[in-house]
């Protein structure tokens, strides 16, 4: 995604400002008058300087200012110094015209006194951890608006420190944050512009004082792991259809099966309660039930024949069809084994790895009730009735996943970012410093490319440092210029997109259907056989001229086994490469 024409956490939206019309040479100009004026607590106190001062502003550091002041005779209270607001402009002259450049605005952070030369040496610091610490975390997430964050890869932000909330965003950031020589807080990208905002010659660097600091090896990481589990509840509701039907019945429903069934031997016949015990006494919970009962007294059939039930109120049934459903809790373990690697780096230096681990935790009170909250169907009508699938809001139908989502994406899409922060940091270690007369360096700043072409070097990157010395006593008035050289290579950066959750699970378990029946009574009547399910009763005459014993009259339900791939937690890995090529900046030395 490109915004402005730059890659998403690239730069700062509407940031830093391109000098018009390309690279702009060094103002360098042969002489120039200059003075400093400092303001302490409002009151201008320049003509008291003596003796060195330095300015140094450096990327995600606070700026410092040292100075000293030679205070006229009188009581002096040190500790009255600190706190107070301090600014330091530059003014040079050129060509009878004046200009002043503010170098530093911040307060007086430790004042020390020298009772021997009434002199005051004073810090003073833009307090940048300080001022971050102060603000709301809205205003901190307005700074660093590109950033991800997690709270399950750091912490709750209440009562925490702003300023370590204010790290950590910046860690998936490419970029570092500061305060503008005029106080101004910022975030600024690590990116070079497509050309240098200046560029130094070698008329404009002071002889002798370039230098290169070369990125150690180890330090140049190329490879970042990312090991992240995700774990959740699965919540299953497993439903199995069970069906019964007395054989005399002939197969038929209603009152011609019941007919069907008069005109046949009586036999003892199953209760809606005895089925509901039944099914209930393995666990599992009736969700819908419904069949074809013994009808009350009356006229029935063809011809007509009356028909006298004194147990109507016990619920016989001829038949039933009726639903059952067991509840698990099954803890889900998604692994997401990732890579940011640089690949050209690697080619080039072989892989230097860092790792790191994460988790997310998704606890959820539905899971906690689940399997023990009541659920089901309370009806038990003579009629068939429609399953009614749990109580309000818990039907899950075979299957749901509390995972939580928007968890899962801002985890991942943090590490993500962290790891391409850390491969992108790690290929600017390279440093080139300067010094060149405070005048011609005015207008750099931490937010600007820079391009040296002196001194047998040639070298273009991001500003990291900008620190002025100035001297009373000699006059000199220069300016140290690093820049951070970014090198690693490569033409292909991946989509920091997290990927797609797992879909898998275990396979449904199986069960229910249509029950048997077994009738004792008759000669015929095979041994009754305990192991059998579904109905178990005799015949209401009985023609047992073999001595055989009256068959138990019972209703009996299997259980479906629920397979230990549901019962067990449900492991799964998910892996996925990102690739980050790295922009070369110019680095030849001759």
């Amino acid at each position: 995604m490109l915004i402005n024409g730059s890659p998403l956490n690239s730069v700062p939206i509407n940031g830093a400002p391109a000098i018009g019309g390309g690279t702009e040479p060094a103002a360098s100009v042969p002489a120039f008058r200059w003075r400093l004026v400092l303001v302490v607590g409002g009151i201008d106190w320049s003509h008291r300087l003596t003796g060195d001062i330095e300015v140094d502003r450096e990327e995600n550091s606070a700026g410092v200012a040292t100075f000293t002041l030679c205070l006229p005779p009188g009581p002096v209270l040190p500790t009255a110094w600190k706190g107070k607001a301090v600014t330091i402009d530059f003014q040079y002259e050129v060509d009878g015209i004046t200009k002043t450049s503010r170098r530093h605005t911040g307060r007086i952070v430790e004042p020390t006194w020298d009772s021997a030369t009434r002199s005051l040496h004073c810090t003073s610091s833009d307090q940048l951890q300080q001022r971050i610490e102060a603000m709301d975390i809205a205003e901190i997430d307005a700074l660093t608006p590109t950033a991800a964050w997690s709270e399950d890869i750091f912490e709750p932000v209440s009562g925490r420190s702003r300023w370590d909330y204010a790290q950590e965003r910046l860690r998936s950031m490419p970029g570092s944050l500061d305060s503008a020589p005029d106080g101004t807080l910022r975030y600024h990208a690590w990116w070079s512009a497509p050309m240098p905002h200046f560029e130094f010659g070698s008329g404009d660097v002071v002889d002798g004082s370039i230098s290169v600091s070369l990125a150690d090896l180890d330090s140049q990481t190329n490879v970042v792991e990312v090991e992240l589990g995700h774990r959740f509840p699965r919540l299953w509701q497993h439903t199995f259809g069970y069906g019964w039907s007395h054989p005399d019945t002939g197969g038929f429903t209603g009152e011609q099966g019941f007919c069907t069934w008069t005109h046949s031997r009586t036999s003892e016949l199953p209760t809606f309660d005895m089925i509901r015990e039944a099914t209930e006494s393995q666990g599992l919970t009736v969700i819908g039930i419904g069949g074809q009962r013994l009808p009350p007294t009356g006229v029935y059939c063809t011809p007509p024949q009356s028909w006298i039930n004194n147990y109507f109120d016990e619920r016989l049934i001829l038949r039933a069809n009726w639903s059952a459903a067991i509840r698990e809790v099954q803890q889900v373990t998604e692994t997401y084994r990732l890579r940011i690697e640089a690949p050209q780096s690697i080619a080039d230096a072989g892989e230097i790895i860092s790792r790191v681990n994460a988790s997310v935790q998704v606890e959820n009170e539905r899971a906690d009730k689940w399997e023990n909250e009541p659920f089901g169907d309370s009806t038990d009508g003579e009629a068939p009735t429609d399953l009614v699938l749990g109580g309000e809001g818990d039907d899950p139908g075979d299957m749901t996943d509390l995972r939580d989502e928007p968890r899962r994406q801002a985890a991942i899409t943090c590490v993500i970012a962290q790891g391409y922060a850390t491969v992108v940091g790690a290929h600017r270690g390279t440093t080139v410093a300067w010094d060149v007369p405070t005048a011609w360096a005015v207008r750099v700043d931490l937010i600007h490319t820079l391009k040296v072409n002196a001194q047998r070097v040639l070298a273009d990157g991001r500003c990291r440092q900008v620190v002025d010395k100035f001297n009373l006593d000699t006059g000199s008035a220069l300016t140290t210029l690093s820049i951070a050289v970014m090198l690693g290579g490569g033409d292909v950066t991946d989509s920091l997109t997290p990927p797609p959750f797992d879909t898998s699970t275990a396979d449904r378990p199986t069960g229910g259907g249509a029950l048997g029946t077994q009738l004792g009574g008759l000669s015929t009547s095979p041994p009754y056989n305990e192991d059998l399910y579904g109905f178990s009763g005799n015949y209401t005459t009985f023609d047992n001229d073999e001595g055989q014993e009256p068959y138990p009259r019972r209703f009996a339900v299997p259980v479906p086994e629920i397979p230990a791939a549901i019962r067990d937690e449900w492991k799964v890995e998910i892996p996925r490469t990102y690739r980050a090529a790295i922009p070369n900046n110019t680095l030849e030395l001759s």
